[in-house]
């Protein structure tokens, strides 16, 4: 139990911690867009823009500071369930951090984080779309392009959040026949 114990401390920190720096380094490497944002003497690189507008071709011209604030607010809709998934993860490694291996409350944040991964990729195509209009619309005419892309990665996400949340219903049912036996003399 005090391996658990410490395990989910370490996850709780460190979600803690990403919880807390996500907003700034999105924020960091906007006002450096569209030049990647290097941390950690290279280690880590941070480039907000989508793949599709990164590539030289796609944005013609230097991203002024309206466009560089547009792009930071519209890299806020999947950054906020991104923080939703951290903080529901914040959420279940407490309770495991405190011994409370088993509950409905672990239940409903498992489910939380399937229907933030399901909602995240449901939205993916607006965002993308909301994108390549404030990096594209000062390109000359000719230039400007919208894209939407689906991918086995997106796919993937789709099916991972699926499972959570047919995982999280598995484990409801579980936990109501647990306490109908419970109850059961």
């Amino acid at each position: 139990m005090n391996r658990i114990k410490r395990v989910s401390l370490f996850f709780r920190v460190v979600f803690q911690l990403l919880f807390v720096t996500w907003p700034i380094v999105l924020m960091m490497s906007w006002v450096n867009a569209p030049q990647p944002l290097i941390l950690l003497h290279g280690i880590i690189q941070m480039n907000p823009i989508p793949a599709t507008y990164s590539k030289p071709q796609a944005i013609l011209h230097a991203l002024s500071n309206s466009e560089k604030f547009f792009g930071f607010l519209a890299s806020c809709m999947p950054m906020l369930i991104e923080l939703f998934i951290l903080y529901s993860l914040i959420k279940l490694f407490r309770m495991y951090e405190k011994g409370e291996l088993f509950s409905i409350h672990h239940v409903r944040h498992i489910r939380n984080i399937g229907y933030a991964l399901l909602i995240g990729q449901l939205i993916e195509p607006a965002y993308q779309l909301l994108m390549g209009f404030i990096l594209t619309i000062n390109n000359p005419p000719g230039h400007r392009f919208l894209a939407i892309t689906m991918d086995q990665t997106n796919i993937g996400m789709l099916l991972t959040a699926l499972l959570v949340i047919l995982i999280s219903w598995i484990m409801a049912e579980g936990f109501k026949l647990s306490e109908e036996q419970q109850l059961t003399i």
